[in-house]
């Protein structure tokens, strides 16, 4: 996957981000994680859970510190 260029002020725009890079609907990642399209929605507006980023990151073949941190 190409490095991406994300402004994000938080992880949950990132993995939005990184969602539509690798062409996966905020949907079926729910259904995936076994959680409500509700629950994601609230990461992408408010962050990730610190207890998910790992489990997010290893999921997604993204860096743990870049998710939560942007850089």
């Amino acid at each position: 996957m190409a490095l991406l260029n994300v402004s994000a002020e938080c992880s949950g725009g990132r993995l939005r981000a990184v969602l539509s890079e690798c062409k996966i609907s905020p949907m079926d990642f729910a259904l995936f994680l076994k959680i409500s399209p509700q629950r994601l929605n609230n990461w992408f507006a408010r962050g990730i859970p610190h207890s998910q980023l790992d489990r997010i990151a290893r999921l997604l073949s993204v860096n743990a510190h870049w998710l939560k941190t942007g850089g």
